[in-house]
């Protein structure tokens, strides 16, 4: 543990400096949590203004201790010859506190608290000193290496607090002591201090490490040797089961393409019978779609056929009656120029009389130059004027039906 800063002038000179708060000659003083306040007035401690972390006023004919109680650490370090005659060093730790601070106050002066703490320790690590040579002294240098706990620290831990723990040494019959108790002393280290004589020491056990390590590589090329014959056959076996497997699954993996290739193949067949029955029933559908679509259009050409020979025989029927008509009014119109005939008749003959006698001369006139002369063959004995009279009569007829027929031709 570091050191405190120290006085470097006056009566106090290399002495830890104190908190001004706490060696003050008159006023209020105050103990923190982990302190103990001591108020003595008198002689006598005023247990009313005592206590931990606690507060007083304190007047310049009284004394205050502040006594901390929280947990100090010490470390020690000592050098002794064991029984062997063996120089050694012990290095320890010390945790201690002060768990009685009425009692410890009378024993180490808290009025000036850092120093009264320094006191403590250096107290207590020269006792930890002294005691650890004491005990090593009478030890051997395995009895130090090997059971330095029970051995060193165990036995300190047993003198040492009764000492300071309030009960005083094991053979002292009072009650006083230092109101100090140890929690514990552990003890870091034991070295031996001659070089020589360590490595004298180690050289039997590092025989005996080497000779072990030796056994035990021996062992463990041994077992490795035996691993790797273990793990050749295993490795061995491995590869001949491998291979037996392998074979297996190639023959498996055979058989099952041939029997996939059969599949296939089998599949293939029925696939292309199924296409070929699918063609067929194509072709089938085809023909009888075919056949229907030649049913139909002989359908369709026979009901053609029918609504032409229908229309043919409407035509017909149309131009049979047109022609009936035609033929009924041809024959209407002869009726009416027949009837118009008739009714002209007398018409006609007046206008031919008429026209016979306003051309009579110019008539007799060409008869005369075309006939020449004329010849009576007969001659009515009655009537000899009769038969020449007849003949101009048929004349005249002869003129009136070329001109009926004349006008008949213009008309049609």
């Amino acid at each position: 543990m570091s050191k405190p800063p120290s006085e470097t002038a006056g009566w106090r000179a290399g002495k830890p400096i104190e908190d001004p708060e706490k060696i003050k000659p008159w006023g209020f003083i105050s103990a923190k949590p982990s302190e103990y306040l001591v108020h003595v007035r008198n002689g006598r401690v005023l247990h009313a203004s005592s206590g931990q972390g606690a507060s007083c006023f304190k007047w310049p004919r009284d004394a205050v201790a502040i006594v901390p109680t929280s947990l100090q650490q010490l470390r020690f370090q000592a050098d002794q010859v064991t029984l062997e005659h063996i120089g050694v060093e012990v290095t320890g730790l010390a945790v201690y506190r002060i768990a009685d601070p009425l009692l410890a106050y009378r024993v180490l002066n808290f009025s000036y608290p850092e120093r009264a703490q320094q006191k403590l320790e250096e107290t207590l690590t020269a006792m930890c000193v002294g005691a650890v040579r004491r005990l090593v002294a009478n030890l051997t240098v395995d009895q130090c290496l090997q059971k330095r706990k029970a051995a060193i620290a165990e036995e300190l831990q047993r003198e040492l607090a009764p000492v300071v723990g309030g009960s005083g040494r094991p053979d002292d019959d009072t009650d006083r002591g230092w109101g100090v108790v140890i929690d514990t002393i552990e003890i870091q280290e034991v070295r031996i201090l001659s070089d020589k004589v360590f490595a004298a020491m180690q050289a039997p056990y590092r025989i005996a490490l080497d000779q072990r390590a030796r056994e035990a590589r021996a062992q463990a090329e041994k077992e490795i040797a035996a691993r790797e014959a273990q793990n050749r056959l295993e490795t061995e076996l491995a590869r001949l089961d491998t291979e037996k497997a392998l074979r297996e699954r190639r023959l498996r993996d055979e058989r099952e393409e041939a029997e996939a290739r059969a599949e296939v193949e089998a599949r293939s067949r029925e696939l292309e019978a199924q296409n070929k029955m699918r063609r067929w029933e194509l072709e089938a559908m085809e023909a009888e779609t075919e056949l229907a679509s030649l049913n139909r259009k002989s359908a369709l050409l026979d009901e053609r056929a029918k609504h032409q020979r229908a229309q043919a025989h409407l035509d017909a029927e149309l131009r049979r009656l047109a022609a009936e008509t035609r033929l009924a009014e041809g024959q209407q119109e002869a009726e009416i120029i027949r009837l118009q005939g008739i009714a002209e008749l007398p018409r006609a003959e007046a206008q031919a009389r008429l026209v016979v006698a306003q051309n009579l001369p110019q008539l007799a006139t060409a008869l005369g130059q075309r006939v020449g002369g004329i010849h009576i063959t007969q001659v009515d004995h009655q009537n000899p004027f009769g038969s020449i009279a007849q003949a101009i009569h048929a004349v005249i007829d002869l003129a009136h039906s070329a001109s009926a027929r004349r006008k008949t031709g213009e008309n049609s």
